[in-house]
């Protein structure tokens, strides 16, 4: 006996082939079964029969973009992800994952650790897995954090010595046997930013060795944004790696309409590579970040516990005033989210700098000598260029989230509305309103496409034998709910969800349980 039969369902199976209506049979965690009408069958007996009359039914949404994992040891983390469809979230990326953690990172770690509420009780990936595999709602992987490695094993950010080198490599090829996906970078961020080239194709070479990805948070995603999409294709090249461009933007209206001109450049290196080369984007023309990425890199060299005291000297904040001007950045469209910082939050740059008879400077300058963690939301993007990425063949829809969980004791910031909808917004926009995408292209985006370049087996279709992750959703009422100014409202439209053949949400309530796997690429 089946255990779920869901009928008169319009399925789309992750292929881009027309959807039809039909029934599909669960099996413990197994996809049993799929019946289409017309076809010659036999109604199964199941436990529980569901009547998906005018809804659609999907595999599971695969995120391939979000940051640490350090919220899912609480209840209910990840109910903001499975309000999207999401299913698996894969993490790690833009250089910081979970694991493994070197010797200096252990001060950072006991930081965030009581500043989120997480138990920090691991080094290696493994240890990490064994820690949090009991408490998952939904499935999740991870890259391997070249920032991480690199704080980990570095004391001086700028010197990197040929045994530190040996060092990362040998955690990284450990950390891919215990399940890793990949390695990543965030090339504008402190300690990656202080990389050269040579240092990363070859971690990249121990991840390739390995099977892994290659995904990269590029060194510059403004006026070098060409250059910096190049590296990371010669990376692939020296490497022989699959190659991610993360997040992929232009940002600054001086660089707007560059995207098809990186889509073309991966265009060419899929037809001049035997391996694939993609991007993920998130359907926002907002980024999200912490304030000190808009301050010249040097200023992070001693560490970001440096960088407090370092606001505090005139000469670096007439440097910062200098970067302003050299960035072209517009700090009106710069809004403060830490709401630790009451008396910034929810405002944008100029209107402190305003408020407090400052230059814009001074008033970074300050926001950062109060914390040096600062979130902000920059609007920065042209949505034509998000609209031409997004319509890519070899784009996916990412959240680029942290991990917000909803019942934390504590978080750091407010989210950008992308970690509660990113995945409704696409639908909504791309489907729905502006009718750019079919539902099966769409529905390709977020389930087969992201699960055919990470490798992950069984899952990402619609399929007899695969995992049943399924997602069933109205079409009518799919939504994201959550806006800049109120981030954290769960989105609406999915009427049920199971994850490896758990019914997780059933008629859009959420169920206390906990079936989600670590998926790694021997899996």
């Amino acid at each position: 006996m089946l255990d779920f039969y869901i009928q008169n369902a319009k399925i789309c199976t992750g292929h881009k082939e027309t959807a039809k209506i039909g029934n599909v049979g669960i099996q413990d965690d197994r996809i049993a079964c799929i019946h289409y009408q017309g076809d010659d069958f036999e109604i199964p007996a199941a436990k529980k029969i569901i009547d998906a009359s005018g809804l659609i039914l999907t595999p599971g949404f695969i995120d391939p973009h979000a940051s640490t994992g350090f919220g899912y040891f609480f209840p209910n983390a990840a109910d903001h992800k499975l309000y999207q469809g999401i299913t698996t979230e894969i993490f790690g990326n833009c250089g910081t994952s979970p694991a493994p953690i070197g010797e200096h990172l252990d001060k950072t770690m006991n930081r965030l650790s009581g500043e989120i509420g997480f138990p920090f009780e691991w080094r290696s990936l493994e240890e990490y897995f064994e820690q949090i595999q009991d408490k998952i709602q939904f499935n999740i992987a991870t890259l391997v954090g070249h920032s991480t490695l690199r704080a980990g094993n570095m004391d001086d950010w700028h010197n990197l010595q040929p045994t530190q080198l040996e060092t990362m490599k040998t955690a990284l090829a450990e950390a891919m046997d215990e399940g890793a996906l990949g390695i990543s970078t965030g090339l504008i961020y402190a300690p990656g930013c202080f990389a050269e080239m040579d240092e990363i194709v070859s971690l990249a070479k121990v991840t390739a060795e390995k099977g892994g990805v290659y995904a990269s948070h590029v060194r510059n995603e403004r006026d070098g944004l060409e250059e910096a999409v190049e590296e990371a294709l010669t990376i692939g090249k020296l490497a022989d790696i699959r190659v991610l461009i993360s997040h992929i933007k232009a940002a600054e209206k001086e660089n707007w309409g560059k995207i098809p001109k990186v889509l073309k450049m991966l265009e060419e290196y899929n037809e001049t590579s035997k391996l694939q080369a993609a991007c993920d984007v998130y359907p926002y023309t907002a980024v999200s970040t912490k304030l000190r990425a808009f301050i010249p890199k040097y200023m992070l060299q001693d560490g970001i516990a440096a960088v407090a005291d370092k606001m505090k000297d005139a000469t670096n904040v007439s440097a910062i005033a200098e970067w302003i001007i050299q960035k072209d950045y517009d700090m009106s469209r710069m809004l403060i989210i830490s709401d630790d910082l009451k008396s910034y939050y929810n405002k944008n740059v100029s209107e402190i700098a305003a408020e407090q008879g400052i230059s814009l400077a001074q008033a970074v300058a300050d926001i950062l000598a109060a914390s040096t963690e600062t979130w902000v939301v920059y609007h920065c993007i042209d949505q034509k260029d998000i609209d031409t990425a997004v319509m890519w063949p070899n784009a996916m829809i990412c959240t680029d989230s942290w991990s917000y969980p909803i019942n934390a004791p504590k978080s750091i910031g407010q989210p950008h509305p992308r970690s509660y909808g990113a995945f409704t917004e696409f639908l909504q926009r791309f489907v729905i309103d502006e009718q750019l995408l079919s539902w099966e292209e769409a529905i390709h985006k977020v389930t087969y496409l992201p699960a055919e370049f990470f490798q992950l087996k069984h899952r990402g279709l619609i399929a007899k034998d695969y995992y049943a992750d399924i997602v069933l959703f109205d079409p009518s009422t799919v939504k994201a709910n959550a806006t800049y100014l109120s981030p954290r409202e769960l989105s609406s439209g999915i009427e049920h969800l199971w994850v490896n053949g758990s019914h997780l949400i059933q008629h859009t309530k959420i169920q206390d349980a906990t079936p989600g796997k670590v998926l790694t690429l021997k899996d």
